[in-house]
């Protein structure tokens, strides 16, 4: 193995070390500021969805897309956020074989708490990079993603 051969080697593999820590670490932190609103990452991304899809919400099969989850995981997750009082499931008007989320008042006063307090968090905790950095970090995150979905 030649020398420039053996140096990308050791940057692939460095990476990859890198990116794991970091996300392992930002998944540590996240998960924490989550618990101070009785929340998981994945509530609060259901809830977020939820609330971008409107008064309708979305069926289980929508949202399990938009998730990137499997159809088992949103029913588990549904049935979490049902029991905490967080969502509702009915069945849709126009297919009785397809369940619909939608928020309840609870959940919505928790977002209209949670999310400025979100806000402030992100900013905090991306505060480490200028926003050129950021620009320059998503980019390359992209251009990484395009390039694994290839493989």
């Amino acid at each position: 193995m030649d020398q420039s051969s053996s140096k990308e080697a050791y940057l692939a593999i460095r990476t990859i070390i890198e990116l794991t820590r970091c996300y392992d670490l930002l998944d540590d932190v996240m998960s924490c500021h989550f618990a101070r609103f009785g929340l998981s990452r994945p509530k609060f991304n259901a809830l977020m969805q939820l609330r971008n899809a409107g008064e309708c919400g979305l069926s289980l099969s929508e949202l399990g897309e938009r998730m990137l989850v499997s159809r088992a995981n949103i029913t588990g997750l549904i049935d979490r956020l049902e029991k905490d009082d967080l969502v509702t499931r009915e069945v849709d008007s126009c297919d009785r074989r397809v369940f619909r989320a939608r928020l309840t008042n609870k959940s919505m006063h928790l977002l209209k708490h949670i999310l400025p307090l979100h806000g402030v968090f992100t900013r905090e905790a991306m505060s480490g990079l200028t926003g050129e950095e950021k620009e320059i970090l998503i980019n390359l995150l992209q251009k990484l993603s395009s390039s694994l979905q290839e493989k």
